[in-house]
């Protein structure tokens, strides 16, 4: 686990530990699905009980210190690794409900400003993860289509062909594309600027000796 939990991180914390339980086929224990065998007398009913118990304290042992110590006292007296999940979960699950509406509602209304592409870009993606992270992901779609309602009146000459697609387009690619028109807008801007200049300095010149021949 990269970090401890807190209670912003939940939603990373949550998706690494769960992977990673998944990796050991350990998942059940903290579901609850996987119980602790009934004791019936039998040398191997005794030796299935002693490892359930052996591995469920490990899974336990492994959440607690993956805890921050603010968060750490709310599941000590956690008897089982399913029970503590079970607290956790139900501490952040509505707080990351209500983290999801606020991310999909920043998502839509997102604009580029006065940011660079690469900036805006991403933005968009840090948005995009994290609701697919807490959520479910975004559609290549979607995502496209909010990308492009942001960016402003400087990129309606790409828009509309992108729009006009049949098929979707990905992140990466659409990313490319933008980048690239940002540069060919730059390149434009500075062309027009050298010129005015040019412009500018020929009439002054012409000013100049208009003024000379005259005297």
């Amino acid at each position: 686990i990269n970090e401890k939990l807190t209670p912003s991180t939940f939603p990373q914390w949550h998706a690494q530990f769960e992977a990673l339980l998944i990796s050991y086929d350990l998942l059940d224990y903290v579901t609850g699905d996987s119980q602790c065998p009934t004791h019936v007398g039998s040398s191997t009913s005794a030796l299935q009980k002693t490892h359930w118990f052996h591995q469920d304290k490990l899974i336990l042992s492994d959440i607690l210190a993956s805890t921050a110590t603010t968060i750490t006292p709310l599941i000590s007296i956690a008897k089982t690794s399913h029970e503590a999940w079970k607290k956790l979960n139900a501490m952040y699950a509505s707080k990351l409900r209500t983290r999801a509406v606020q991310l999909k509602e920043d998502f839509t209304l997102i604009k580029r400003g006065n940011r660079t592409i690469p900036n805006y870009l991403h933005t968009v993606k840090a948005l995009v993860d994290e609701i697919a992270l807490i959520d479910h992901p975004i559609f290549d779609d979607d995502l496209t289509l909010y990308i492009l309602n942001g960016l402003g009146p400087d990129f309606y000459e790409i828009v509309a062909p992108i729009r006009a697609r049949e098929k979707s387009m990905g992140f990466e690619e659409l990313h490319g594309l933008l980048v690239g028109h940002e540069s060919y807008l730059r390149h434009l801007e500075a062309t027009t600027q050298q010129l005015v200049a040019t412009t500018n300095y020929s009439n002054c010149r012409s000013s100049s000796n208009t003024s000379t021949k005259s005297l």
